[in-house]
């Protein structure tokens, strides 16, 4: 080859580089050209109704294209529209009174640290990957303080959408006539539209979204905390990783399984269908039952109509203390595992000062009250336990929904109900039913407060005077349980005082001072009883759950609190911090009594606690709110209550893990819910009281076949089984109805209803009248009966009632014989040895401090008419009492399960090892003699 021929080539090859690099510098250069960089200053703001939300201050972005942003704080928060490619900036300043994170669920923001109130940091991201993602604070997301990022390929190409013939149809952004973003929290919508020309308007709660039809209409849908599964009608769409992607999976029905999920599609609006009005919802029964659910309105093109989209509920609505606001308000009540505040206004601290409780709201007519699980771990149910007669006749409770409002499952989740009549409303958690919030629809026209003239009762009573007894017990009753103030401390020396709030109400009667009445009825400044130990010692210890103690290394409550019977003193304080046991409930022990299993109500877990420690052993996961836990006599296996679900765990004796689930309902059927249940002396059946089914369940303990279920409660509507004590021979079951006020007796062999027994008989509802009625000369209430157990003799029923009362039935006739005073929230109760022979009864109350020891029998003559209260301790541990942390607050509070040691029921006493058999008397070994 020539040079010059060797000279041509190489200076066409060098052309030919410097093309490729000249073309490659250009593609660079225009790929910078086309990314921007956006500067955006955000605060996050306290809303009127406590709630949380964004405010967009500035966003500047070197594309000179910015959205018309709302002024003011929104929910969710400002949407933020990118390219692949850009670089983010984000300043924040938390005017919260709470820390918060911020983060972008799919996209990395490097460092995140977390904003004290009133500090402002910066973050920094870039978008690299299409799609929609939420931003916010994880913790404080299910209150407000979420928002989402949609990144678009710089291409400019949306989403596309299916036509009138099935064909998928390609779309660039610059073709949107609307969009739409849907955040899918707790069981409520929340909304936010953007037009064409970038003006983007809060929607708020639940929004009626609006179109023009054959607007091309795009959607995104994202999931704040828990799965969801969104569903639109009447309109279809291709479910593609691949935005731009042909698919065959047309969908109309999306899940949303994880933390970050979200969904984005593009309709046009009515396609195949035309104009009209479609619902979407969640697909997730409990949830669109809850309230999660609105309507895509289609409007016919030329009929005049706009399209126009119809906001909901908002925080910046009409509200007491916000009644300029614009719309229909939005107050918010937060389900939390706090002792007290169970339901907790979202603006609660602010309204205490008036209301003397964080769980009462004030809203207008047409306004609505939203609940979100955001501080709890366990499941729990939104439901009416009262609400005004005239908005149960008729439909007013707003969109799809008639009052009584009525969660029939228990999740984790929320709820929204719109409230148009004046009124007394009352929530409670089925599971929980001390969780109580009331609102109060009050009509901006009448002086005072309105409670309306009549309410009607889950329990099935109707048009019941508000100035009536009941009314106003329930009302005491709400105030009490509500706030931890106006608990019964038996170690204060100044008189019981409840604080009501100073206000007039509007009732049948006319208007009423509240505290007036309140004081008048039920007193006020009460001296509280003098503690006084027994004069006769029981035997062994009794293990008491003081569920609302808190301590100092943890954030959860609930402690176990250790009596020895011997002396009548405290000897130990169990808060096991290091797993940060939550609400302990119920308690049981294995033969030899080395090990006490502990349930957590407000959570999964079982604990198991060596005896002679108060150290953890395992803590065990056993499913959603378990409430009691029993050994089988025969196995010394475990059964745990599932309250939160449908059935009772079994865990062999000696093993750590659940081996399965013995169903307490079969398929199809309502979930049960089961509570405080029993196991009979041969360990072959269990007994479990259901809750959301309203019947006692008897269940074969080795094949976990139903035996049989009987409705209790007399065929009240909500009897609410709650709890069950058995014979020693097993010849009859006792479920106590805490709604109905009874006691259900039935066969222990067939399950055939033999008796109800009525502890309210003595009661007049509308005067308060105690009355010996039916002239036995006993005067007997027993208002919302909880722990029922039956003495290890046979002979006598104890009957907590968290009205106050412990009731005293004989078994020989199922007859009343005897009421006892009991404390606020009586709840646990449960037999153990009286040192000599015998039993004492051994009884905890919520709202107090202190357990009080009934002898059913004072003089083993077998006359229960002198029952006695034979002493009380206070629950509260000086100095000398060993604990496993500092008590910080609610000192010796929340009595609840109770379990002497030694057991010595008919079946587990006779397998009681001789150093806990030592101190029992020959008939308390035998008790069936």
């Amino acid at each position: 080859m020539s040079a010059n021929m060797s000279s041509q080539n190489y200076g066409k090859k060098m052309k030919t580089i410097t093309a490729i690099l000249l073309f490659i510098t250009a593609w660079l250069l225009s790929s910078i050209a086309l990314a921007a960089s956006h500067n955006i200053v955000l605060t996050a703001e306290t809303l009127p109704n406590g709630q949380y939300g964004y405010k967009m201050i500035s966003h500047t972005t070197t594309d000179g294209t910015v959205p018309n942003y709302p002024a003011d704080a929104v929910i969710p928060g400002p949407t933020l529209f990118i390219q692949t490619g850009d670089d983010v900036k984000i300043q924040l300043t938390n005017n919260t009174n709470v820390k918060i994170e911020f983060n972008v669920g799919g996209l990395s923001v490097g460092n995140t640290p977390s904003l004290s109130p009133k500090q402002t940091k910066n973050y920094r991201f870039n978008a690299n990957t299409v799609g929609t993602f939420p931003y916010g604070d994880e913790k404080s997301a299910l209150l407000g303080l979420f928002g989402a990022i949609v990144v678009d390929d710089s291409s400019g190409k949306a989403q596309s959408f299916m036509d009138g013939n099935g064909a998928l149809t390609a779309v660039n952004r610059n073709q949107l006539d609307k969009e739409f973003v849907l955040f899918m929290v707790g069981s409520t919508f929340w909304g936010a539209e953007i037009s064409a020309n970038g003006t983007q308007r809060p929607l708020w709660t639940n929004p009626t979204l609006g179109a023009v039809e054959n607007q091309l209409v795009r959607w995104h849908v994202l999931a704040v905390g828990h799965a969801h599964t969104f569903h639109l009608h009447a309109h279809r769409w291709p479910d593609a990783v691949d935005k731009n992607a042909a698919s065959s999976n047309i969908i109309d029905v999306k899940l949303m399984n994880s933390p970050f999920s979200s969904h984005t599609f593009t309709v046009k609006a009515g396609t195949g269908v035309g104009p009209g009005v479609w619902q979407y919802h969640c697909h997730v029964m409990s949830h669109m039952q809850s309230g999660m659910n609105g309507k895509f309105h289609v409007v016919a093109a030329g009929s005049g109509e706009t399209g126009e989209s119809i906001a909901g509920a908002s925080p910046h609505g009409k509200i007491f203390g916000n009644e300029n606001g614009d719309g229909a308000g939005l107050v918010t009540f937060i389900i939390s595992d706090e002792p007290g505040s169970w339901f907790r206004s979202a603006r609660g601290d602010a309204l205490s000062p008036v209301t003397h409780t964080k769980s009462l709201e004030i809203i207008p007519p047409g306004s609505s009250v939203h609940f979100i699980m955001s501080d709890t771990n366990g499941t729990h149910t939104v439901t009416n336990l009262l609400w005004p007669s005239d908005a149960g006749k008729n439909d007013h409770g707003g969109d799809h929904f008639m009052i009584p409002f009525e969660q029939t499952k228990a999740y984790r989740g929320g709820g929204i109900v719109q409230l148009n009549v004046p009124g007394l409303y009352v929530f409670t958690c089925k599971i929980h039913p001390f969780m109580m919030a009331a609102v109060i629809v009050d009509d901006p026209a009448t002086d005072g407060l309105d409670l309306g003239k009549t309410i009607d009762l889950v329990s099935g009573v109707k048009d019941l005077p508000t100035s009536s007894d009941l009314a106003t017990r329930l009302v005491h009753t709400f105030f009490v349980a509500s706030t931890p103030k106006n608990w019964q401390d038996f170690t204060s020396t100044s008189p019981w005082h409840v604080a009501y709030p100073n206000v007039d109400v509007v009732t049948d009667a006319g208007k009423l001072s509240l505290v007036s009445v309140l004081e008048a009825r039920y007193g006020q400044d009460i001296a509280l009883t003098p503690l006084v130990k027994p004069a006769i010692p029981g035997v062994g210890e009794v293990w008491i759950d003081t569920q609302f103690e808190k301590t100092a290394g943890k954030t959860k409550p609930g402690t176990i609190t250790v009596l020895d019977t011997s002396n009548w003193t405290l000897k130990r304080k169990i808060a096991l911090p290091q797993i940060n046991m939550n609400n302990p409930h119920n308690m049981w022990a294995n033969r030899d009594h080395s090990v006490i299993y502990q349930t957590q109500w407000f959570d999964t877990n079982l604990v198991l606690i060596d005896q002679r420690t108060g150290k953890l052993i395992n803590n065990i996961h056993v499913g959603d709110t378990p409430s009691h836990v029993m050994t089988l006599p025969n196995t010394d296996d475990v059964t745990v209550a599932i309250h939160g679900e449908n059935g009772v765990v079994m865990i062999p004796a000696g093993t750590t893990e659940v081996h399965h689930m013995m169903p307490t309902q079969q398929h199809g059927q309502a979930p049960a819910n089961p509570h405080g249940h029993w196991i009979s002396a041969d360990g072959k059946q269990i007994i479990t009281p259901n809750v959301n089914t309203g019947d006692a369940g008897i269940y074969d303990s080795e094949t976990g076949q139903i035996i049989t279920r009987t409705q209790t409660g007399g065929g009240a509507p909500v009897p609410h089984p709650i709890a069950i004590g058995m014979m020693p021979d097993s010849s009859k079951v006792y479920a106590a109805n805490l709604l109905h006020h009874s006691i259900s007796v039935l066969d222990g062999n067939n399950g055939a209803l033999l008796n109800t027994i009525n502890l309210i008989a003595d009661y007049n509802p509308v005067t308060g009248e105690f009355a010996d009625k039916d002239g036995n000369g006993t005067v007997a209430v027993g208002v919302l009966p909880i722990q029922t157990p039956v003495s290890p003799d046979g002979k006598v029923v104890v009957t907590a009632a968290m009205g106050g009362q412990i009731v005293i039935t004989d078994t020989a006739t199922d007859k009343i014989v005897k009421m006892l005073p009991c404390d606020p929230g009586c709840h646990g109760a449960n037999f153990g040895a009286k040192q000599g022979g015998g039993y004492y009864a051994y009884v905890a109350s919520k709202f107090s401090n202190r357990l009080i020891v009934v002898d059913p029998d004072p003089n083993g003559d077998g006359n229960l008419i002198d029952a006695e209260i034979a002493g009380s301790i206070s629950l509260v541990a000086d100095a000398s009492v060993v604990k496993d942390d500092n008590i910080s607050s609610l000192a010796g509070f929340g009595g609840q399960g109770v379990l002497p040691l030694p057991i010595v029921y008919n079946g587990w006493v006779q397998n009681l090892s001789s150093e806990w058999s030592a101190g029992l008397t020959n008939n308390q070994r035998n008790p069936i003699q």
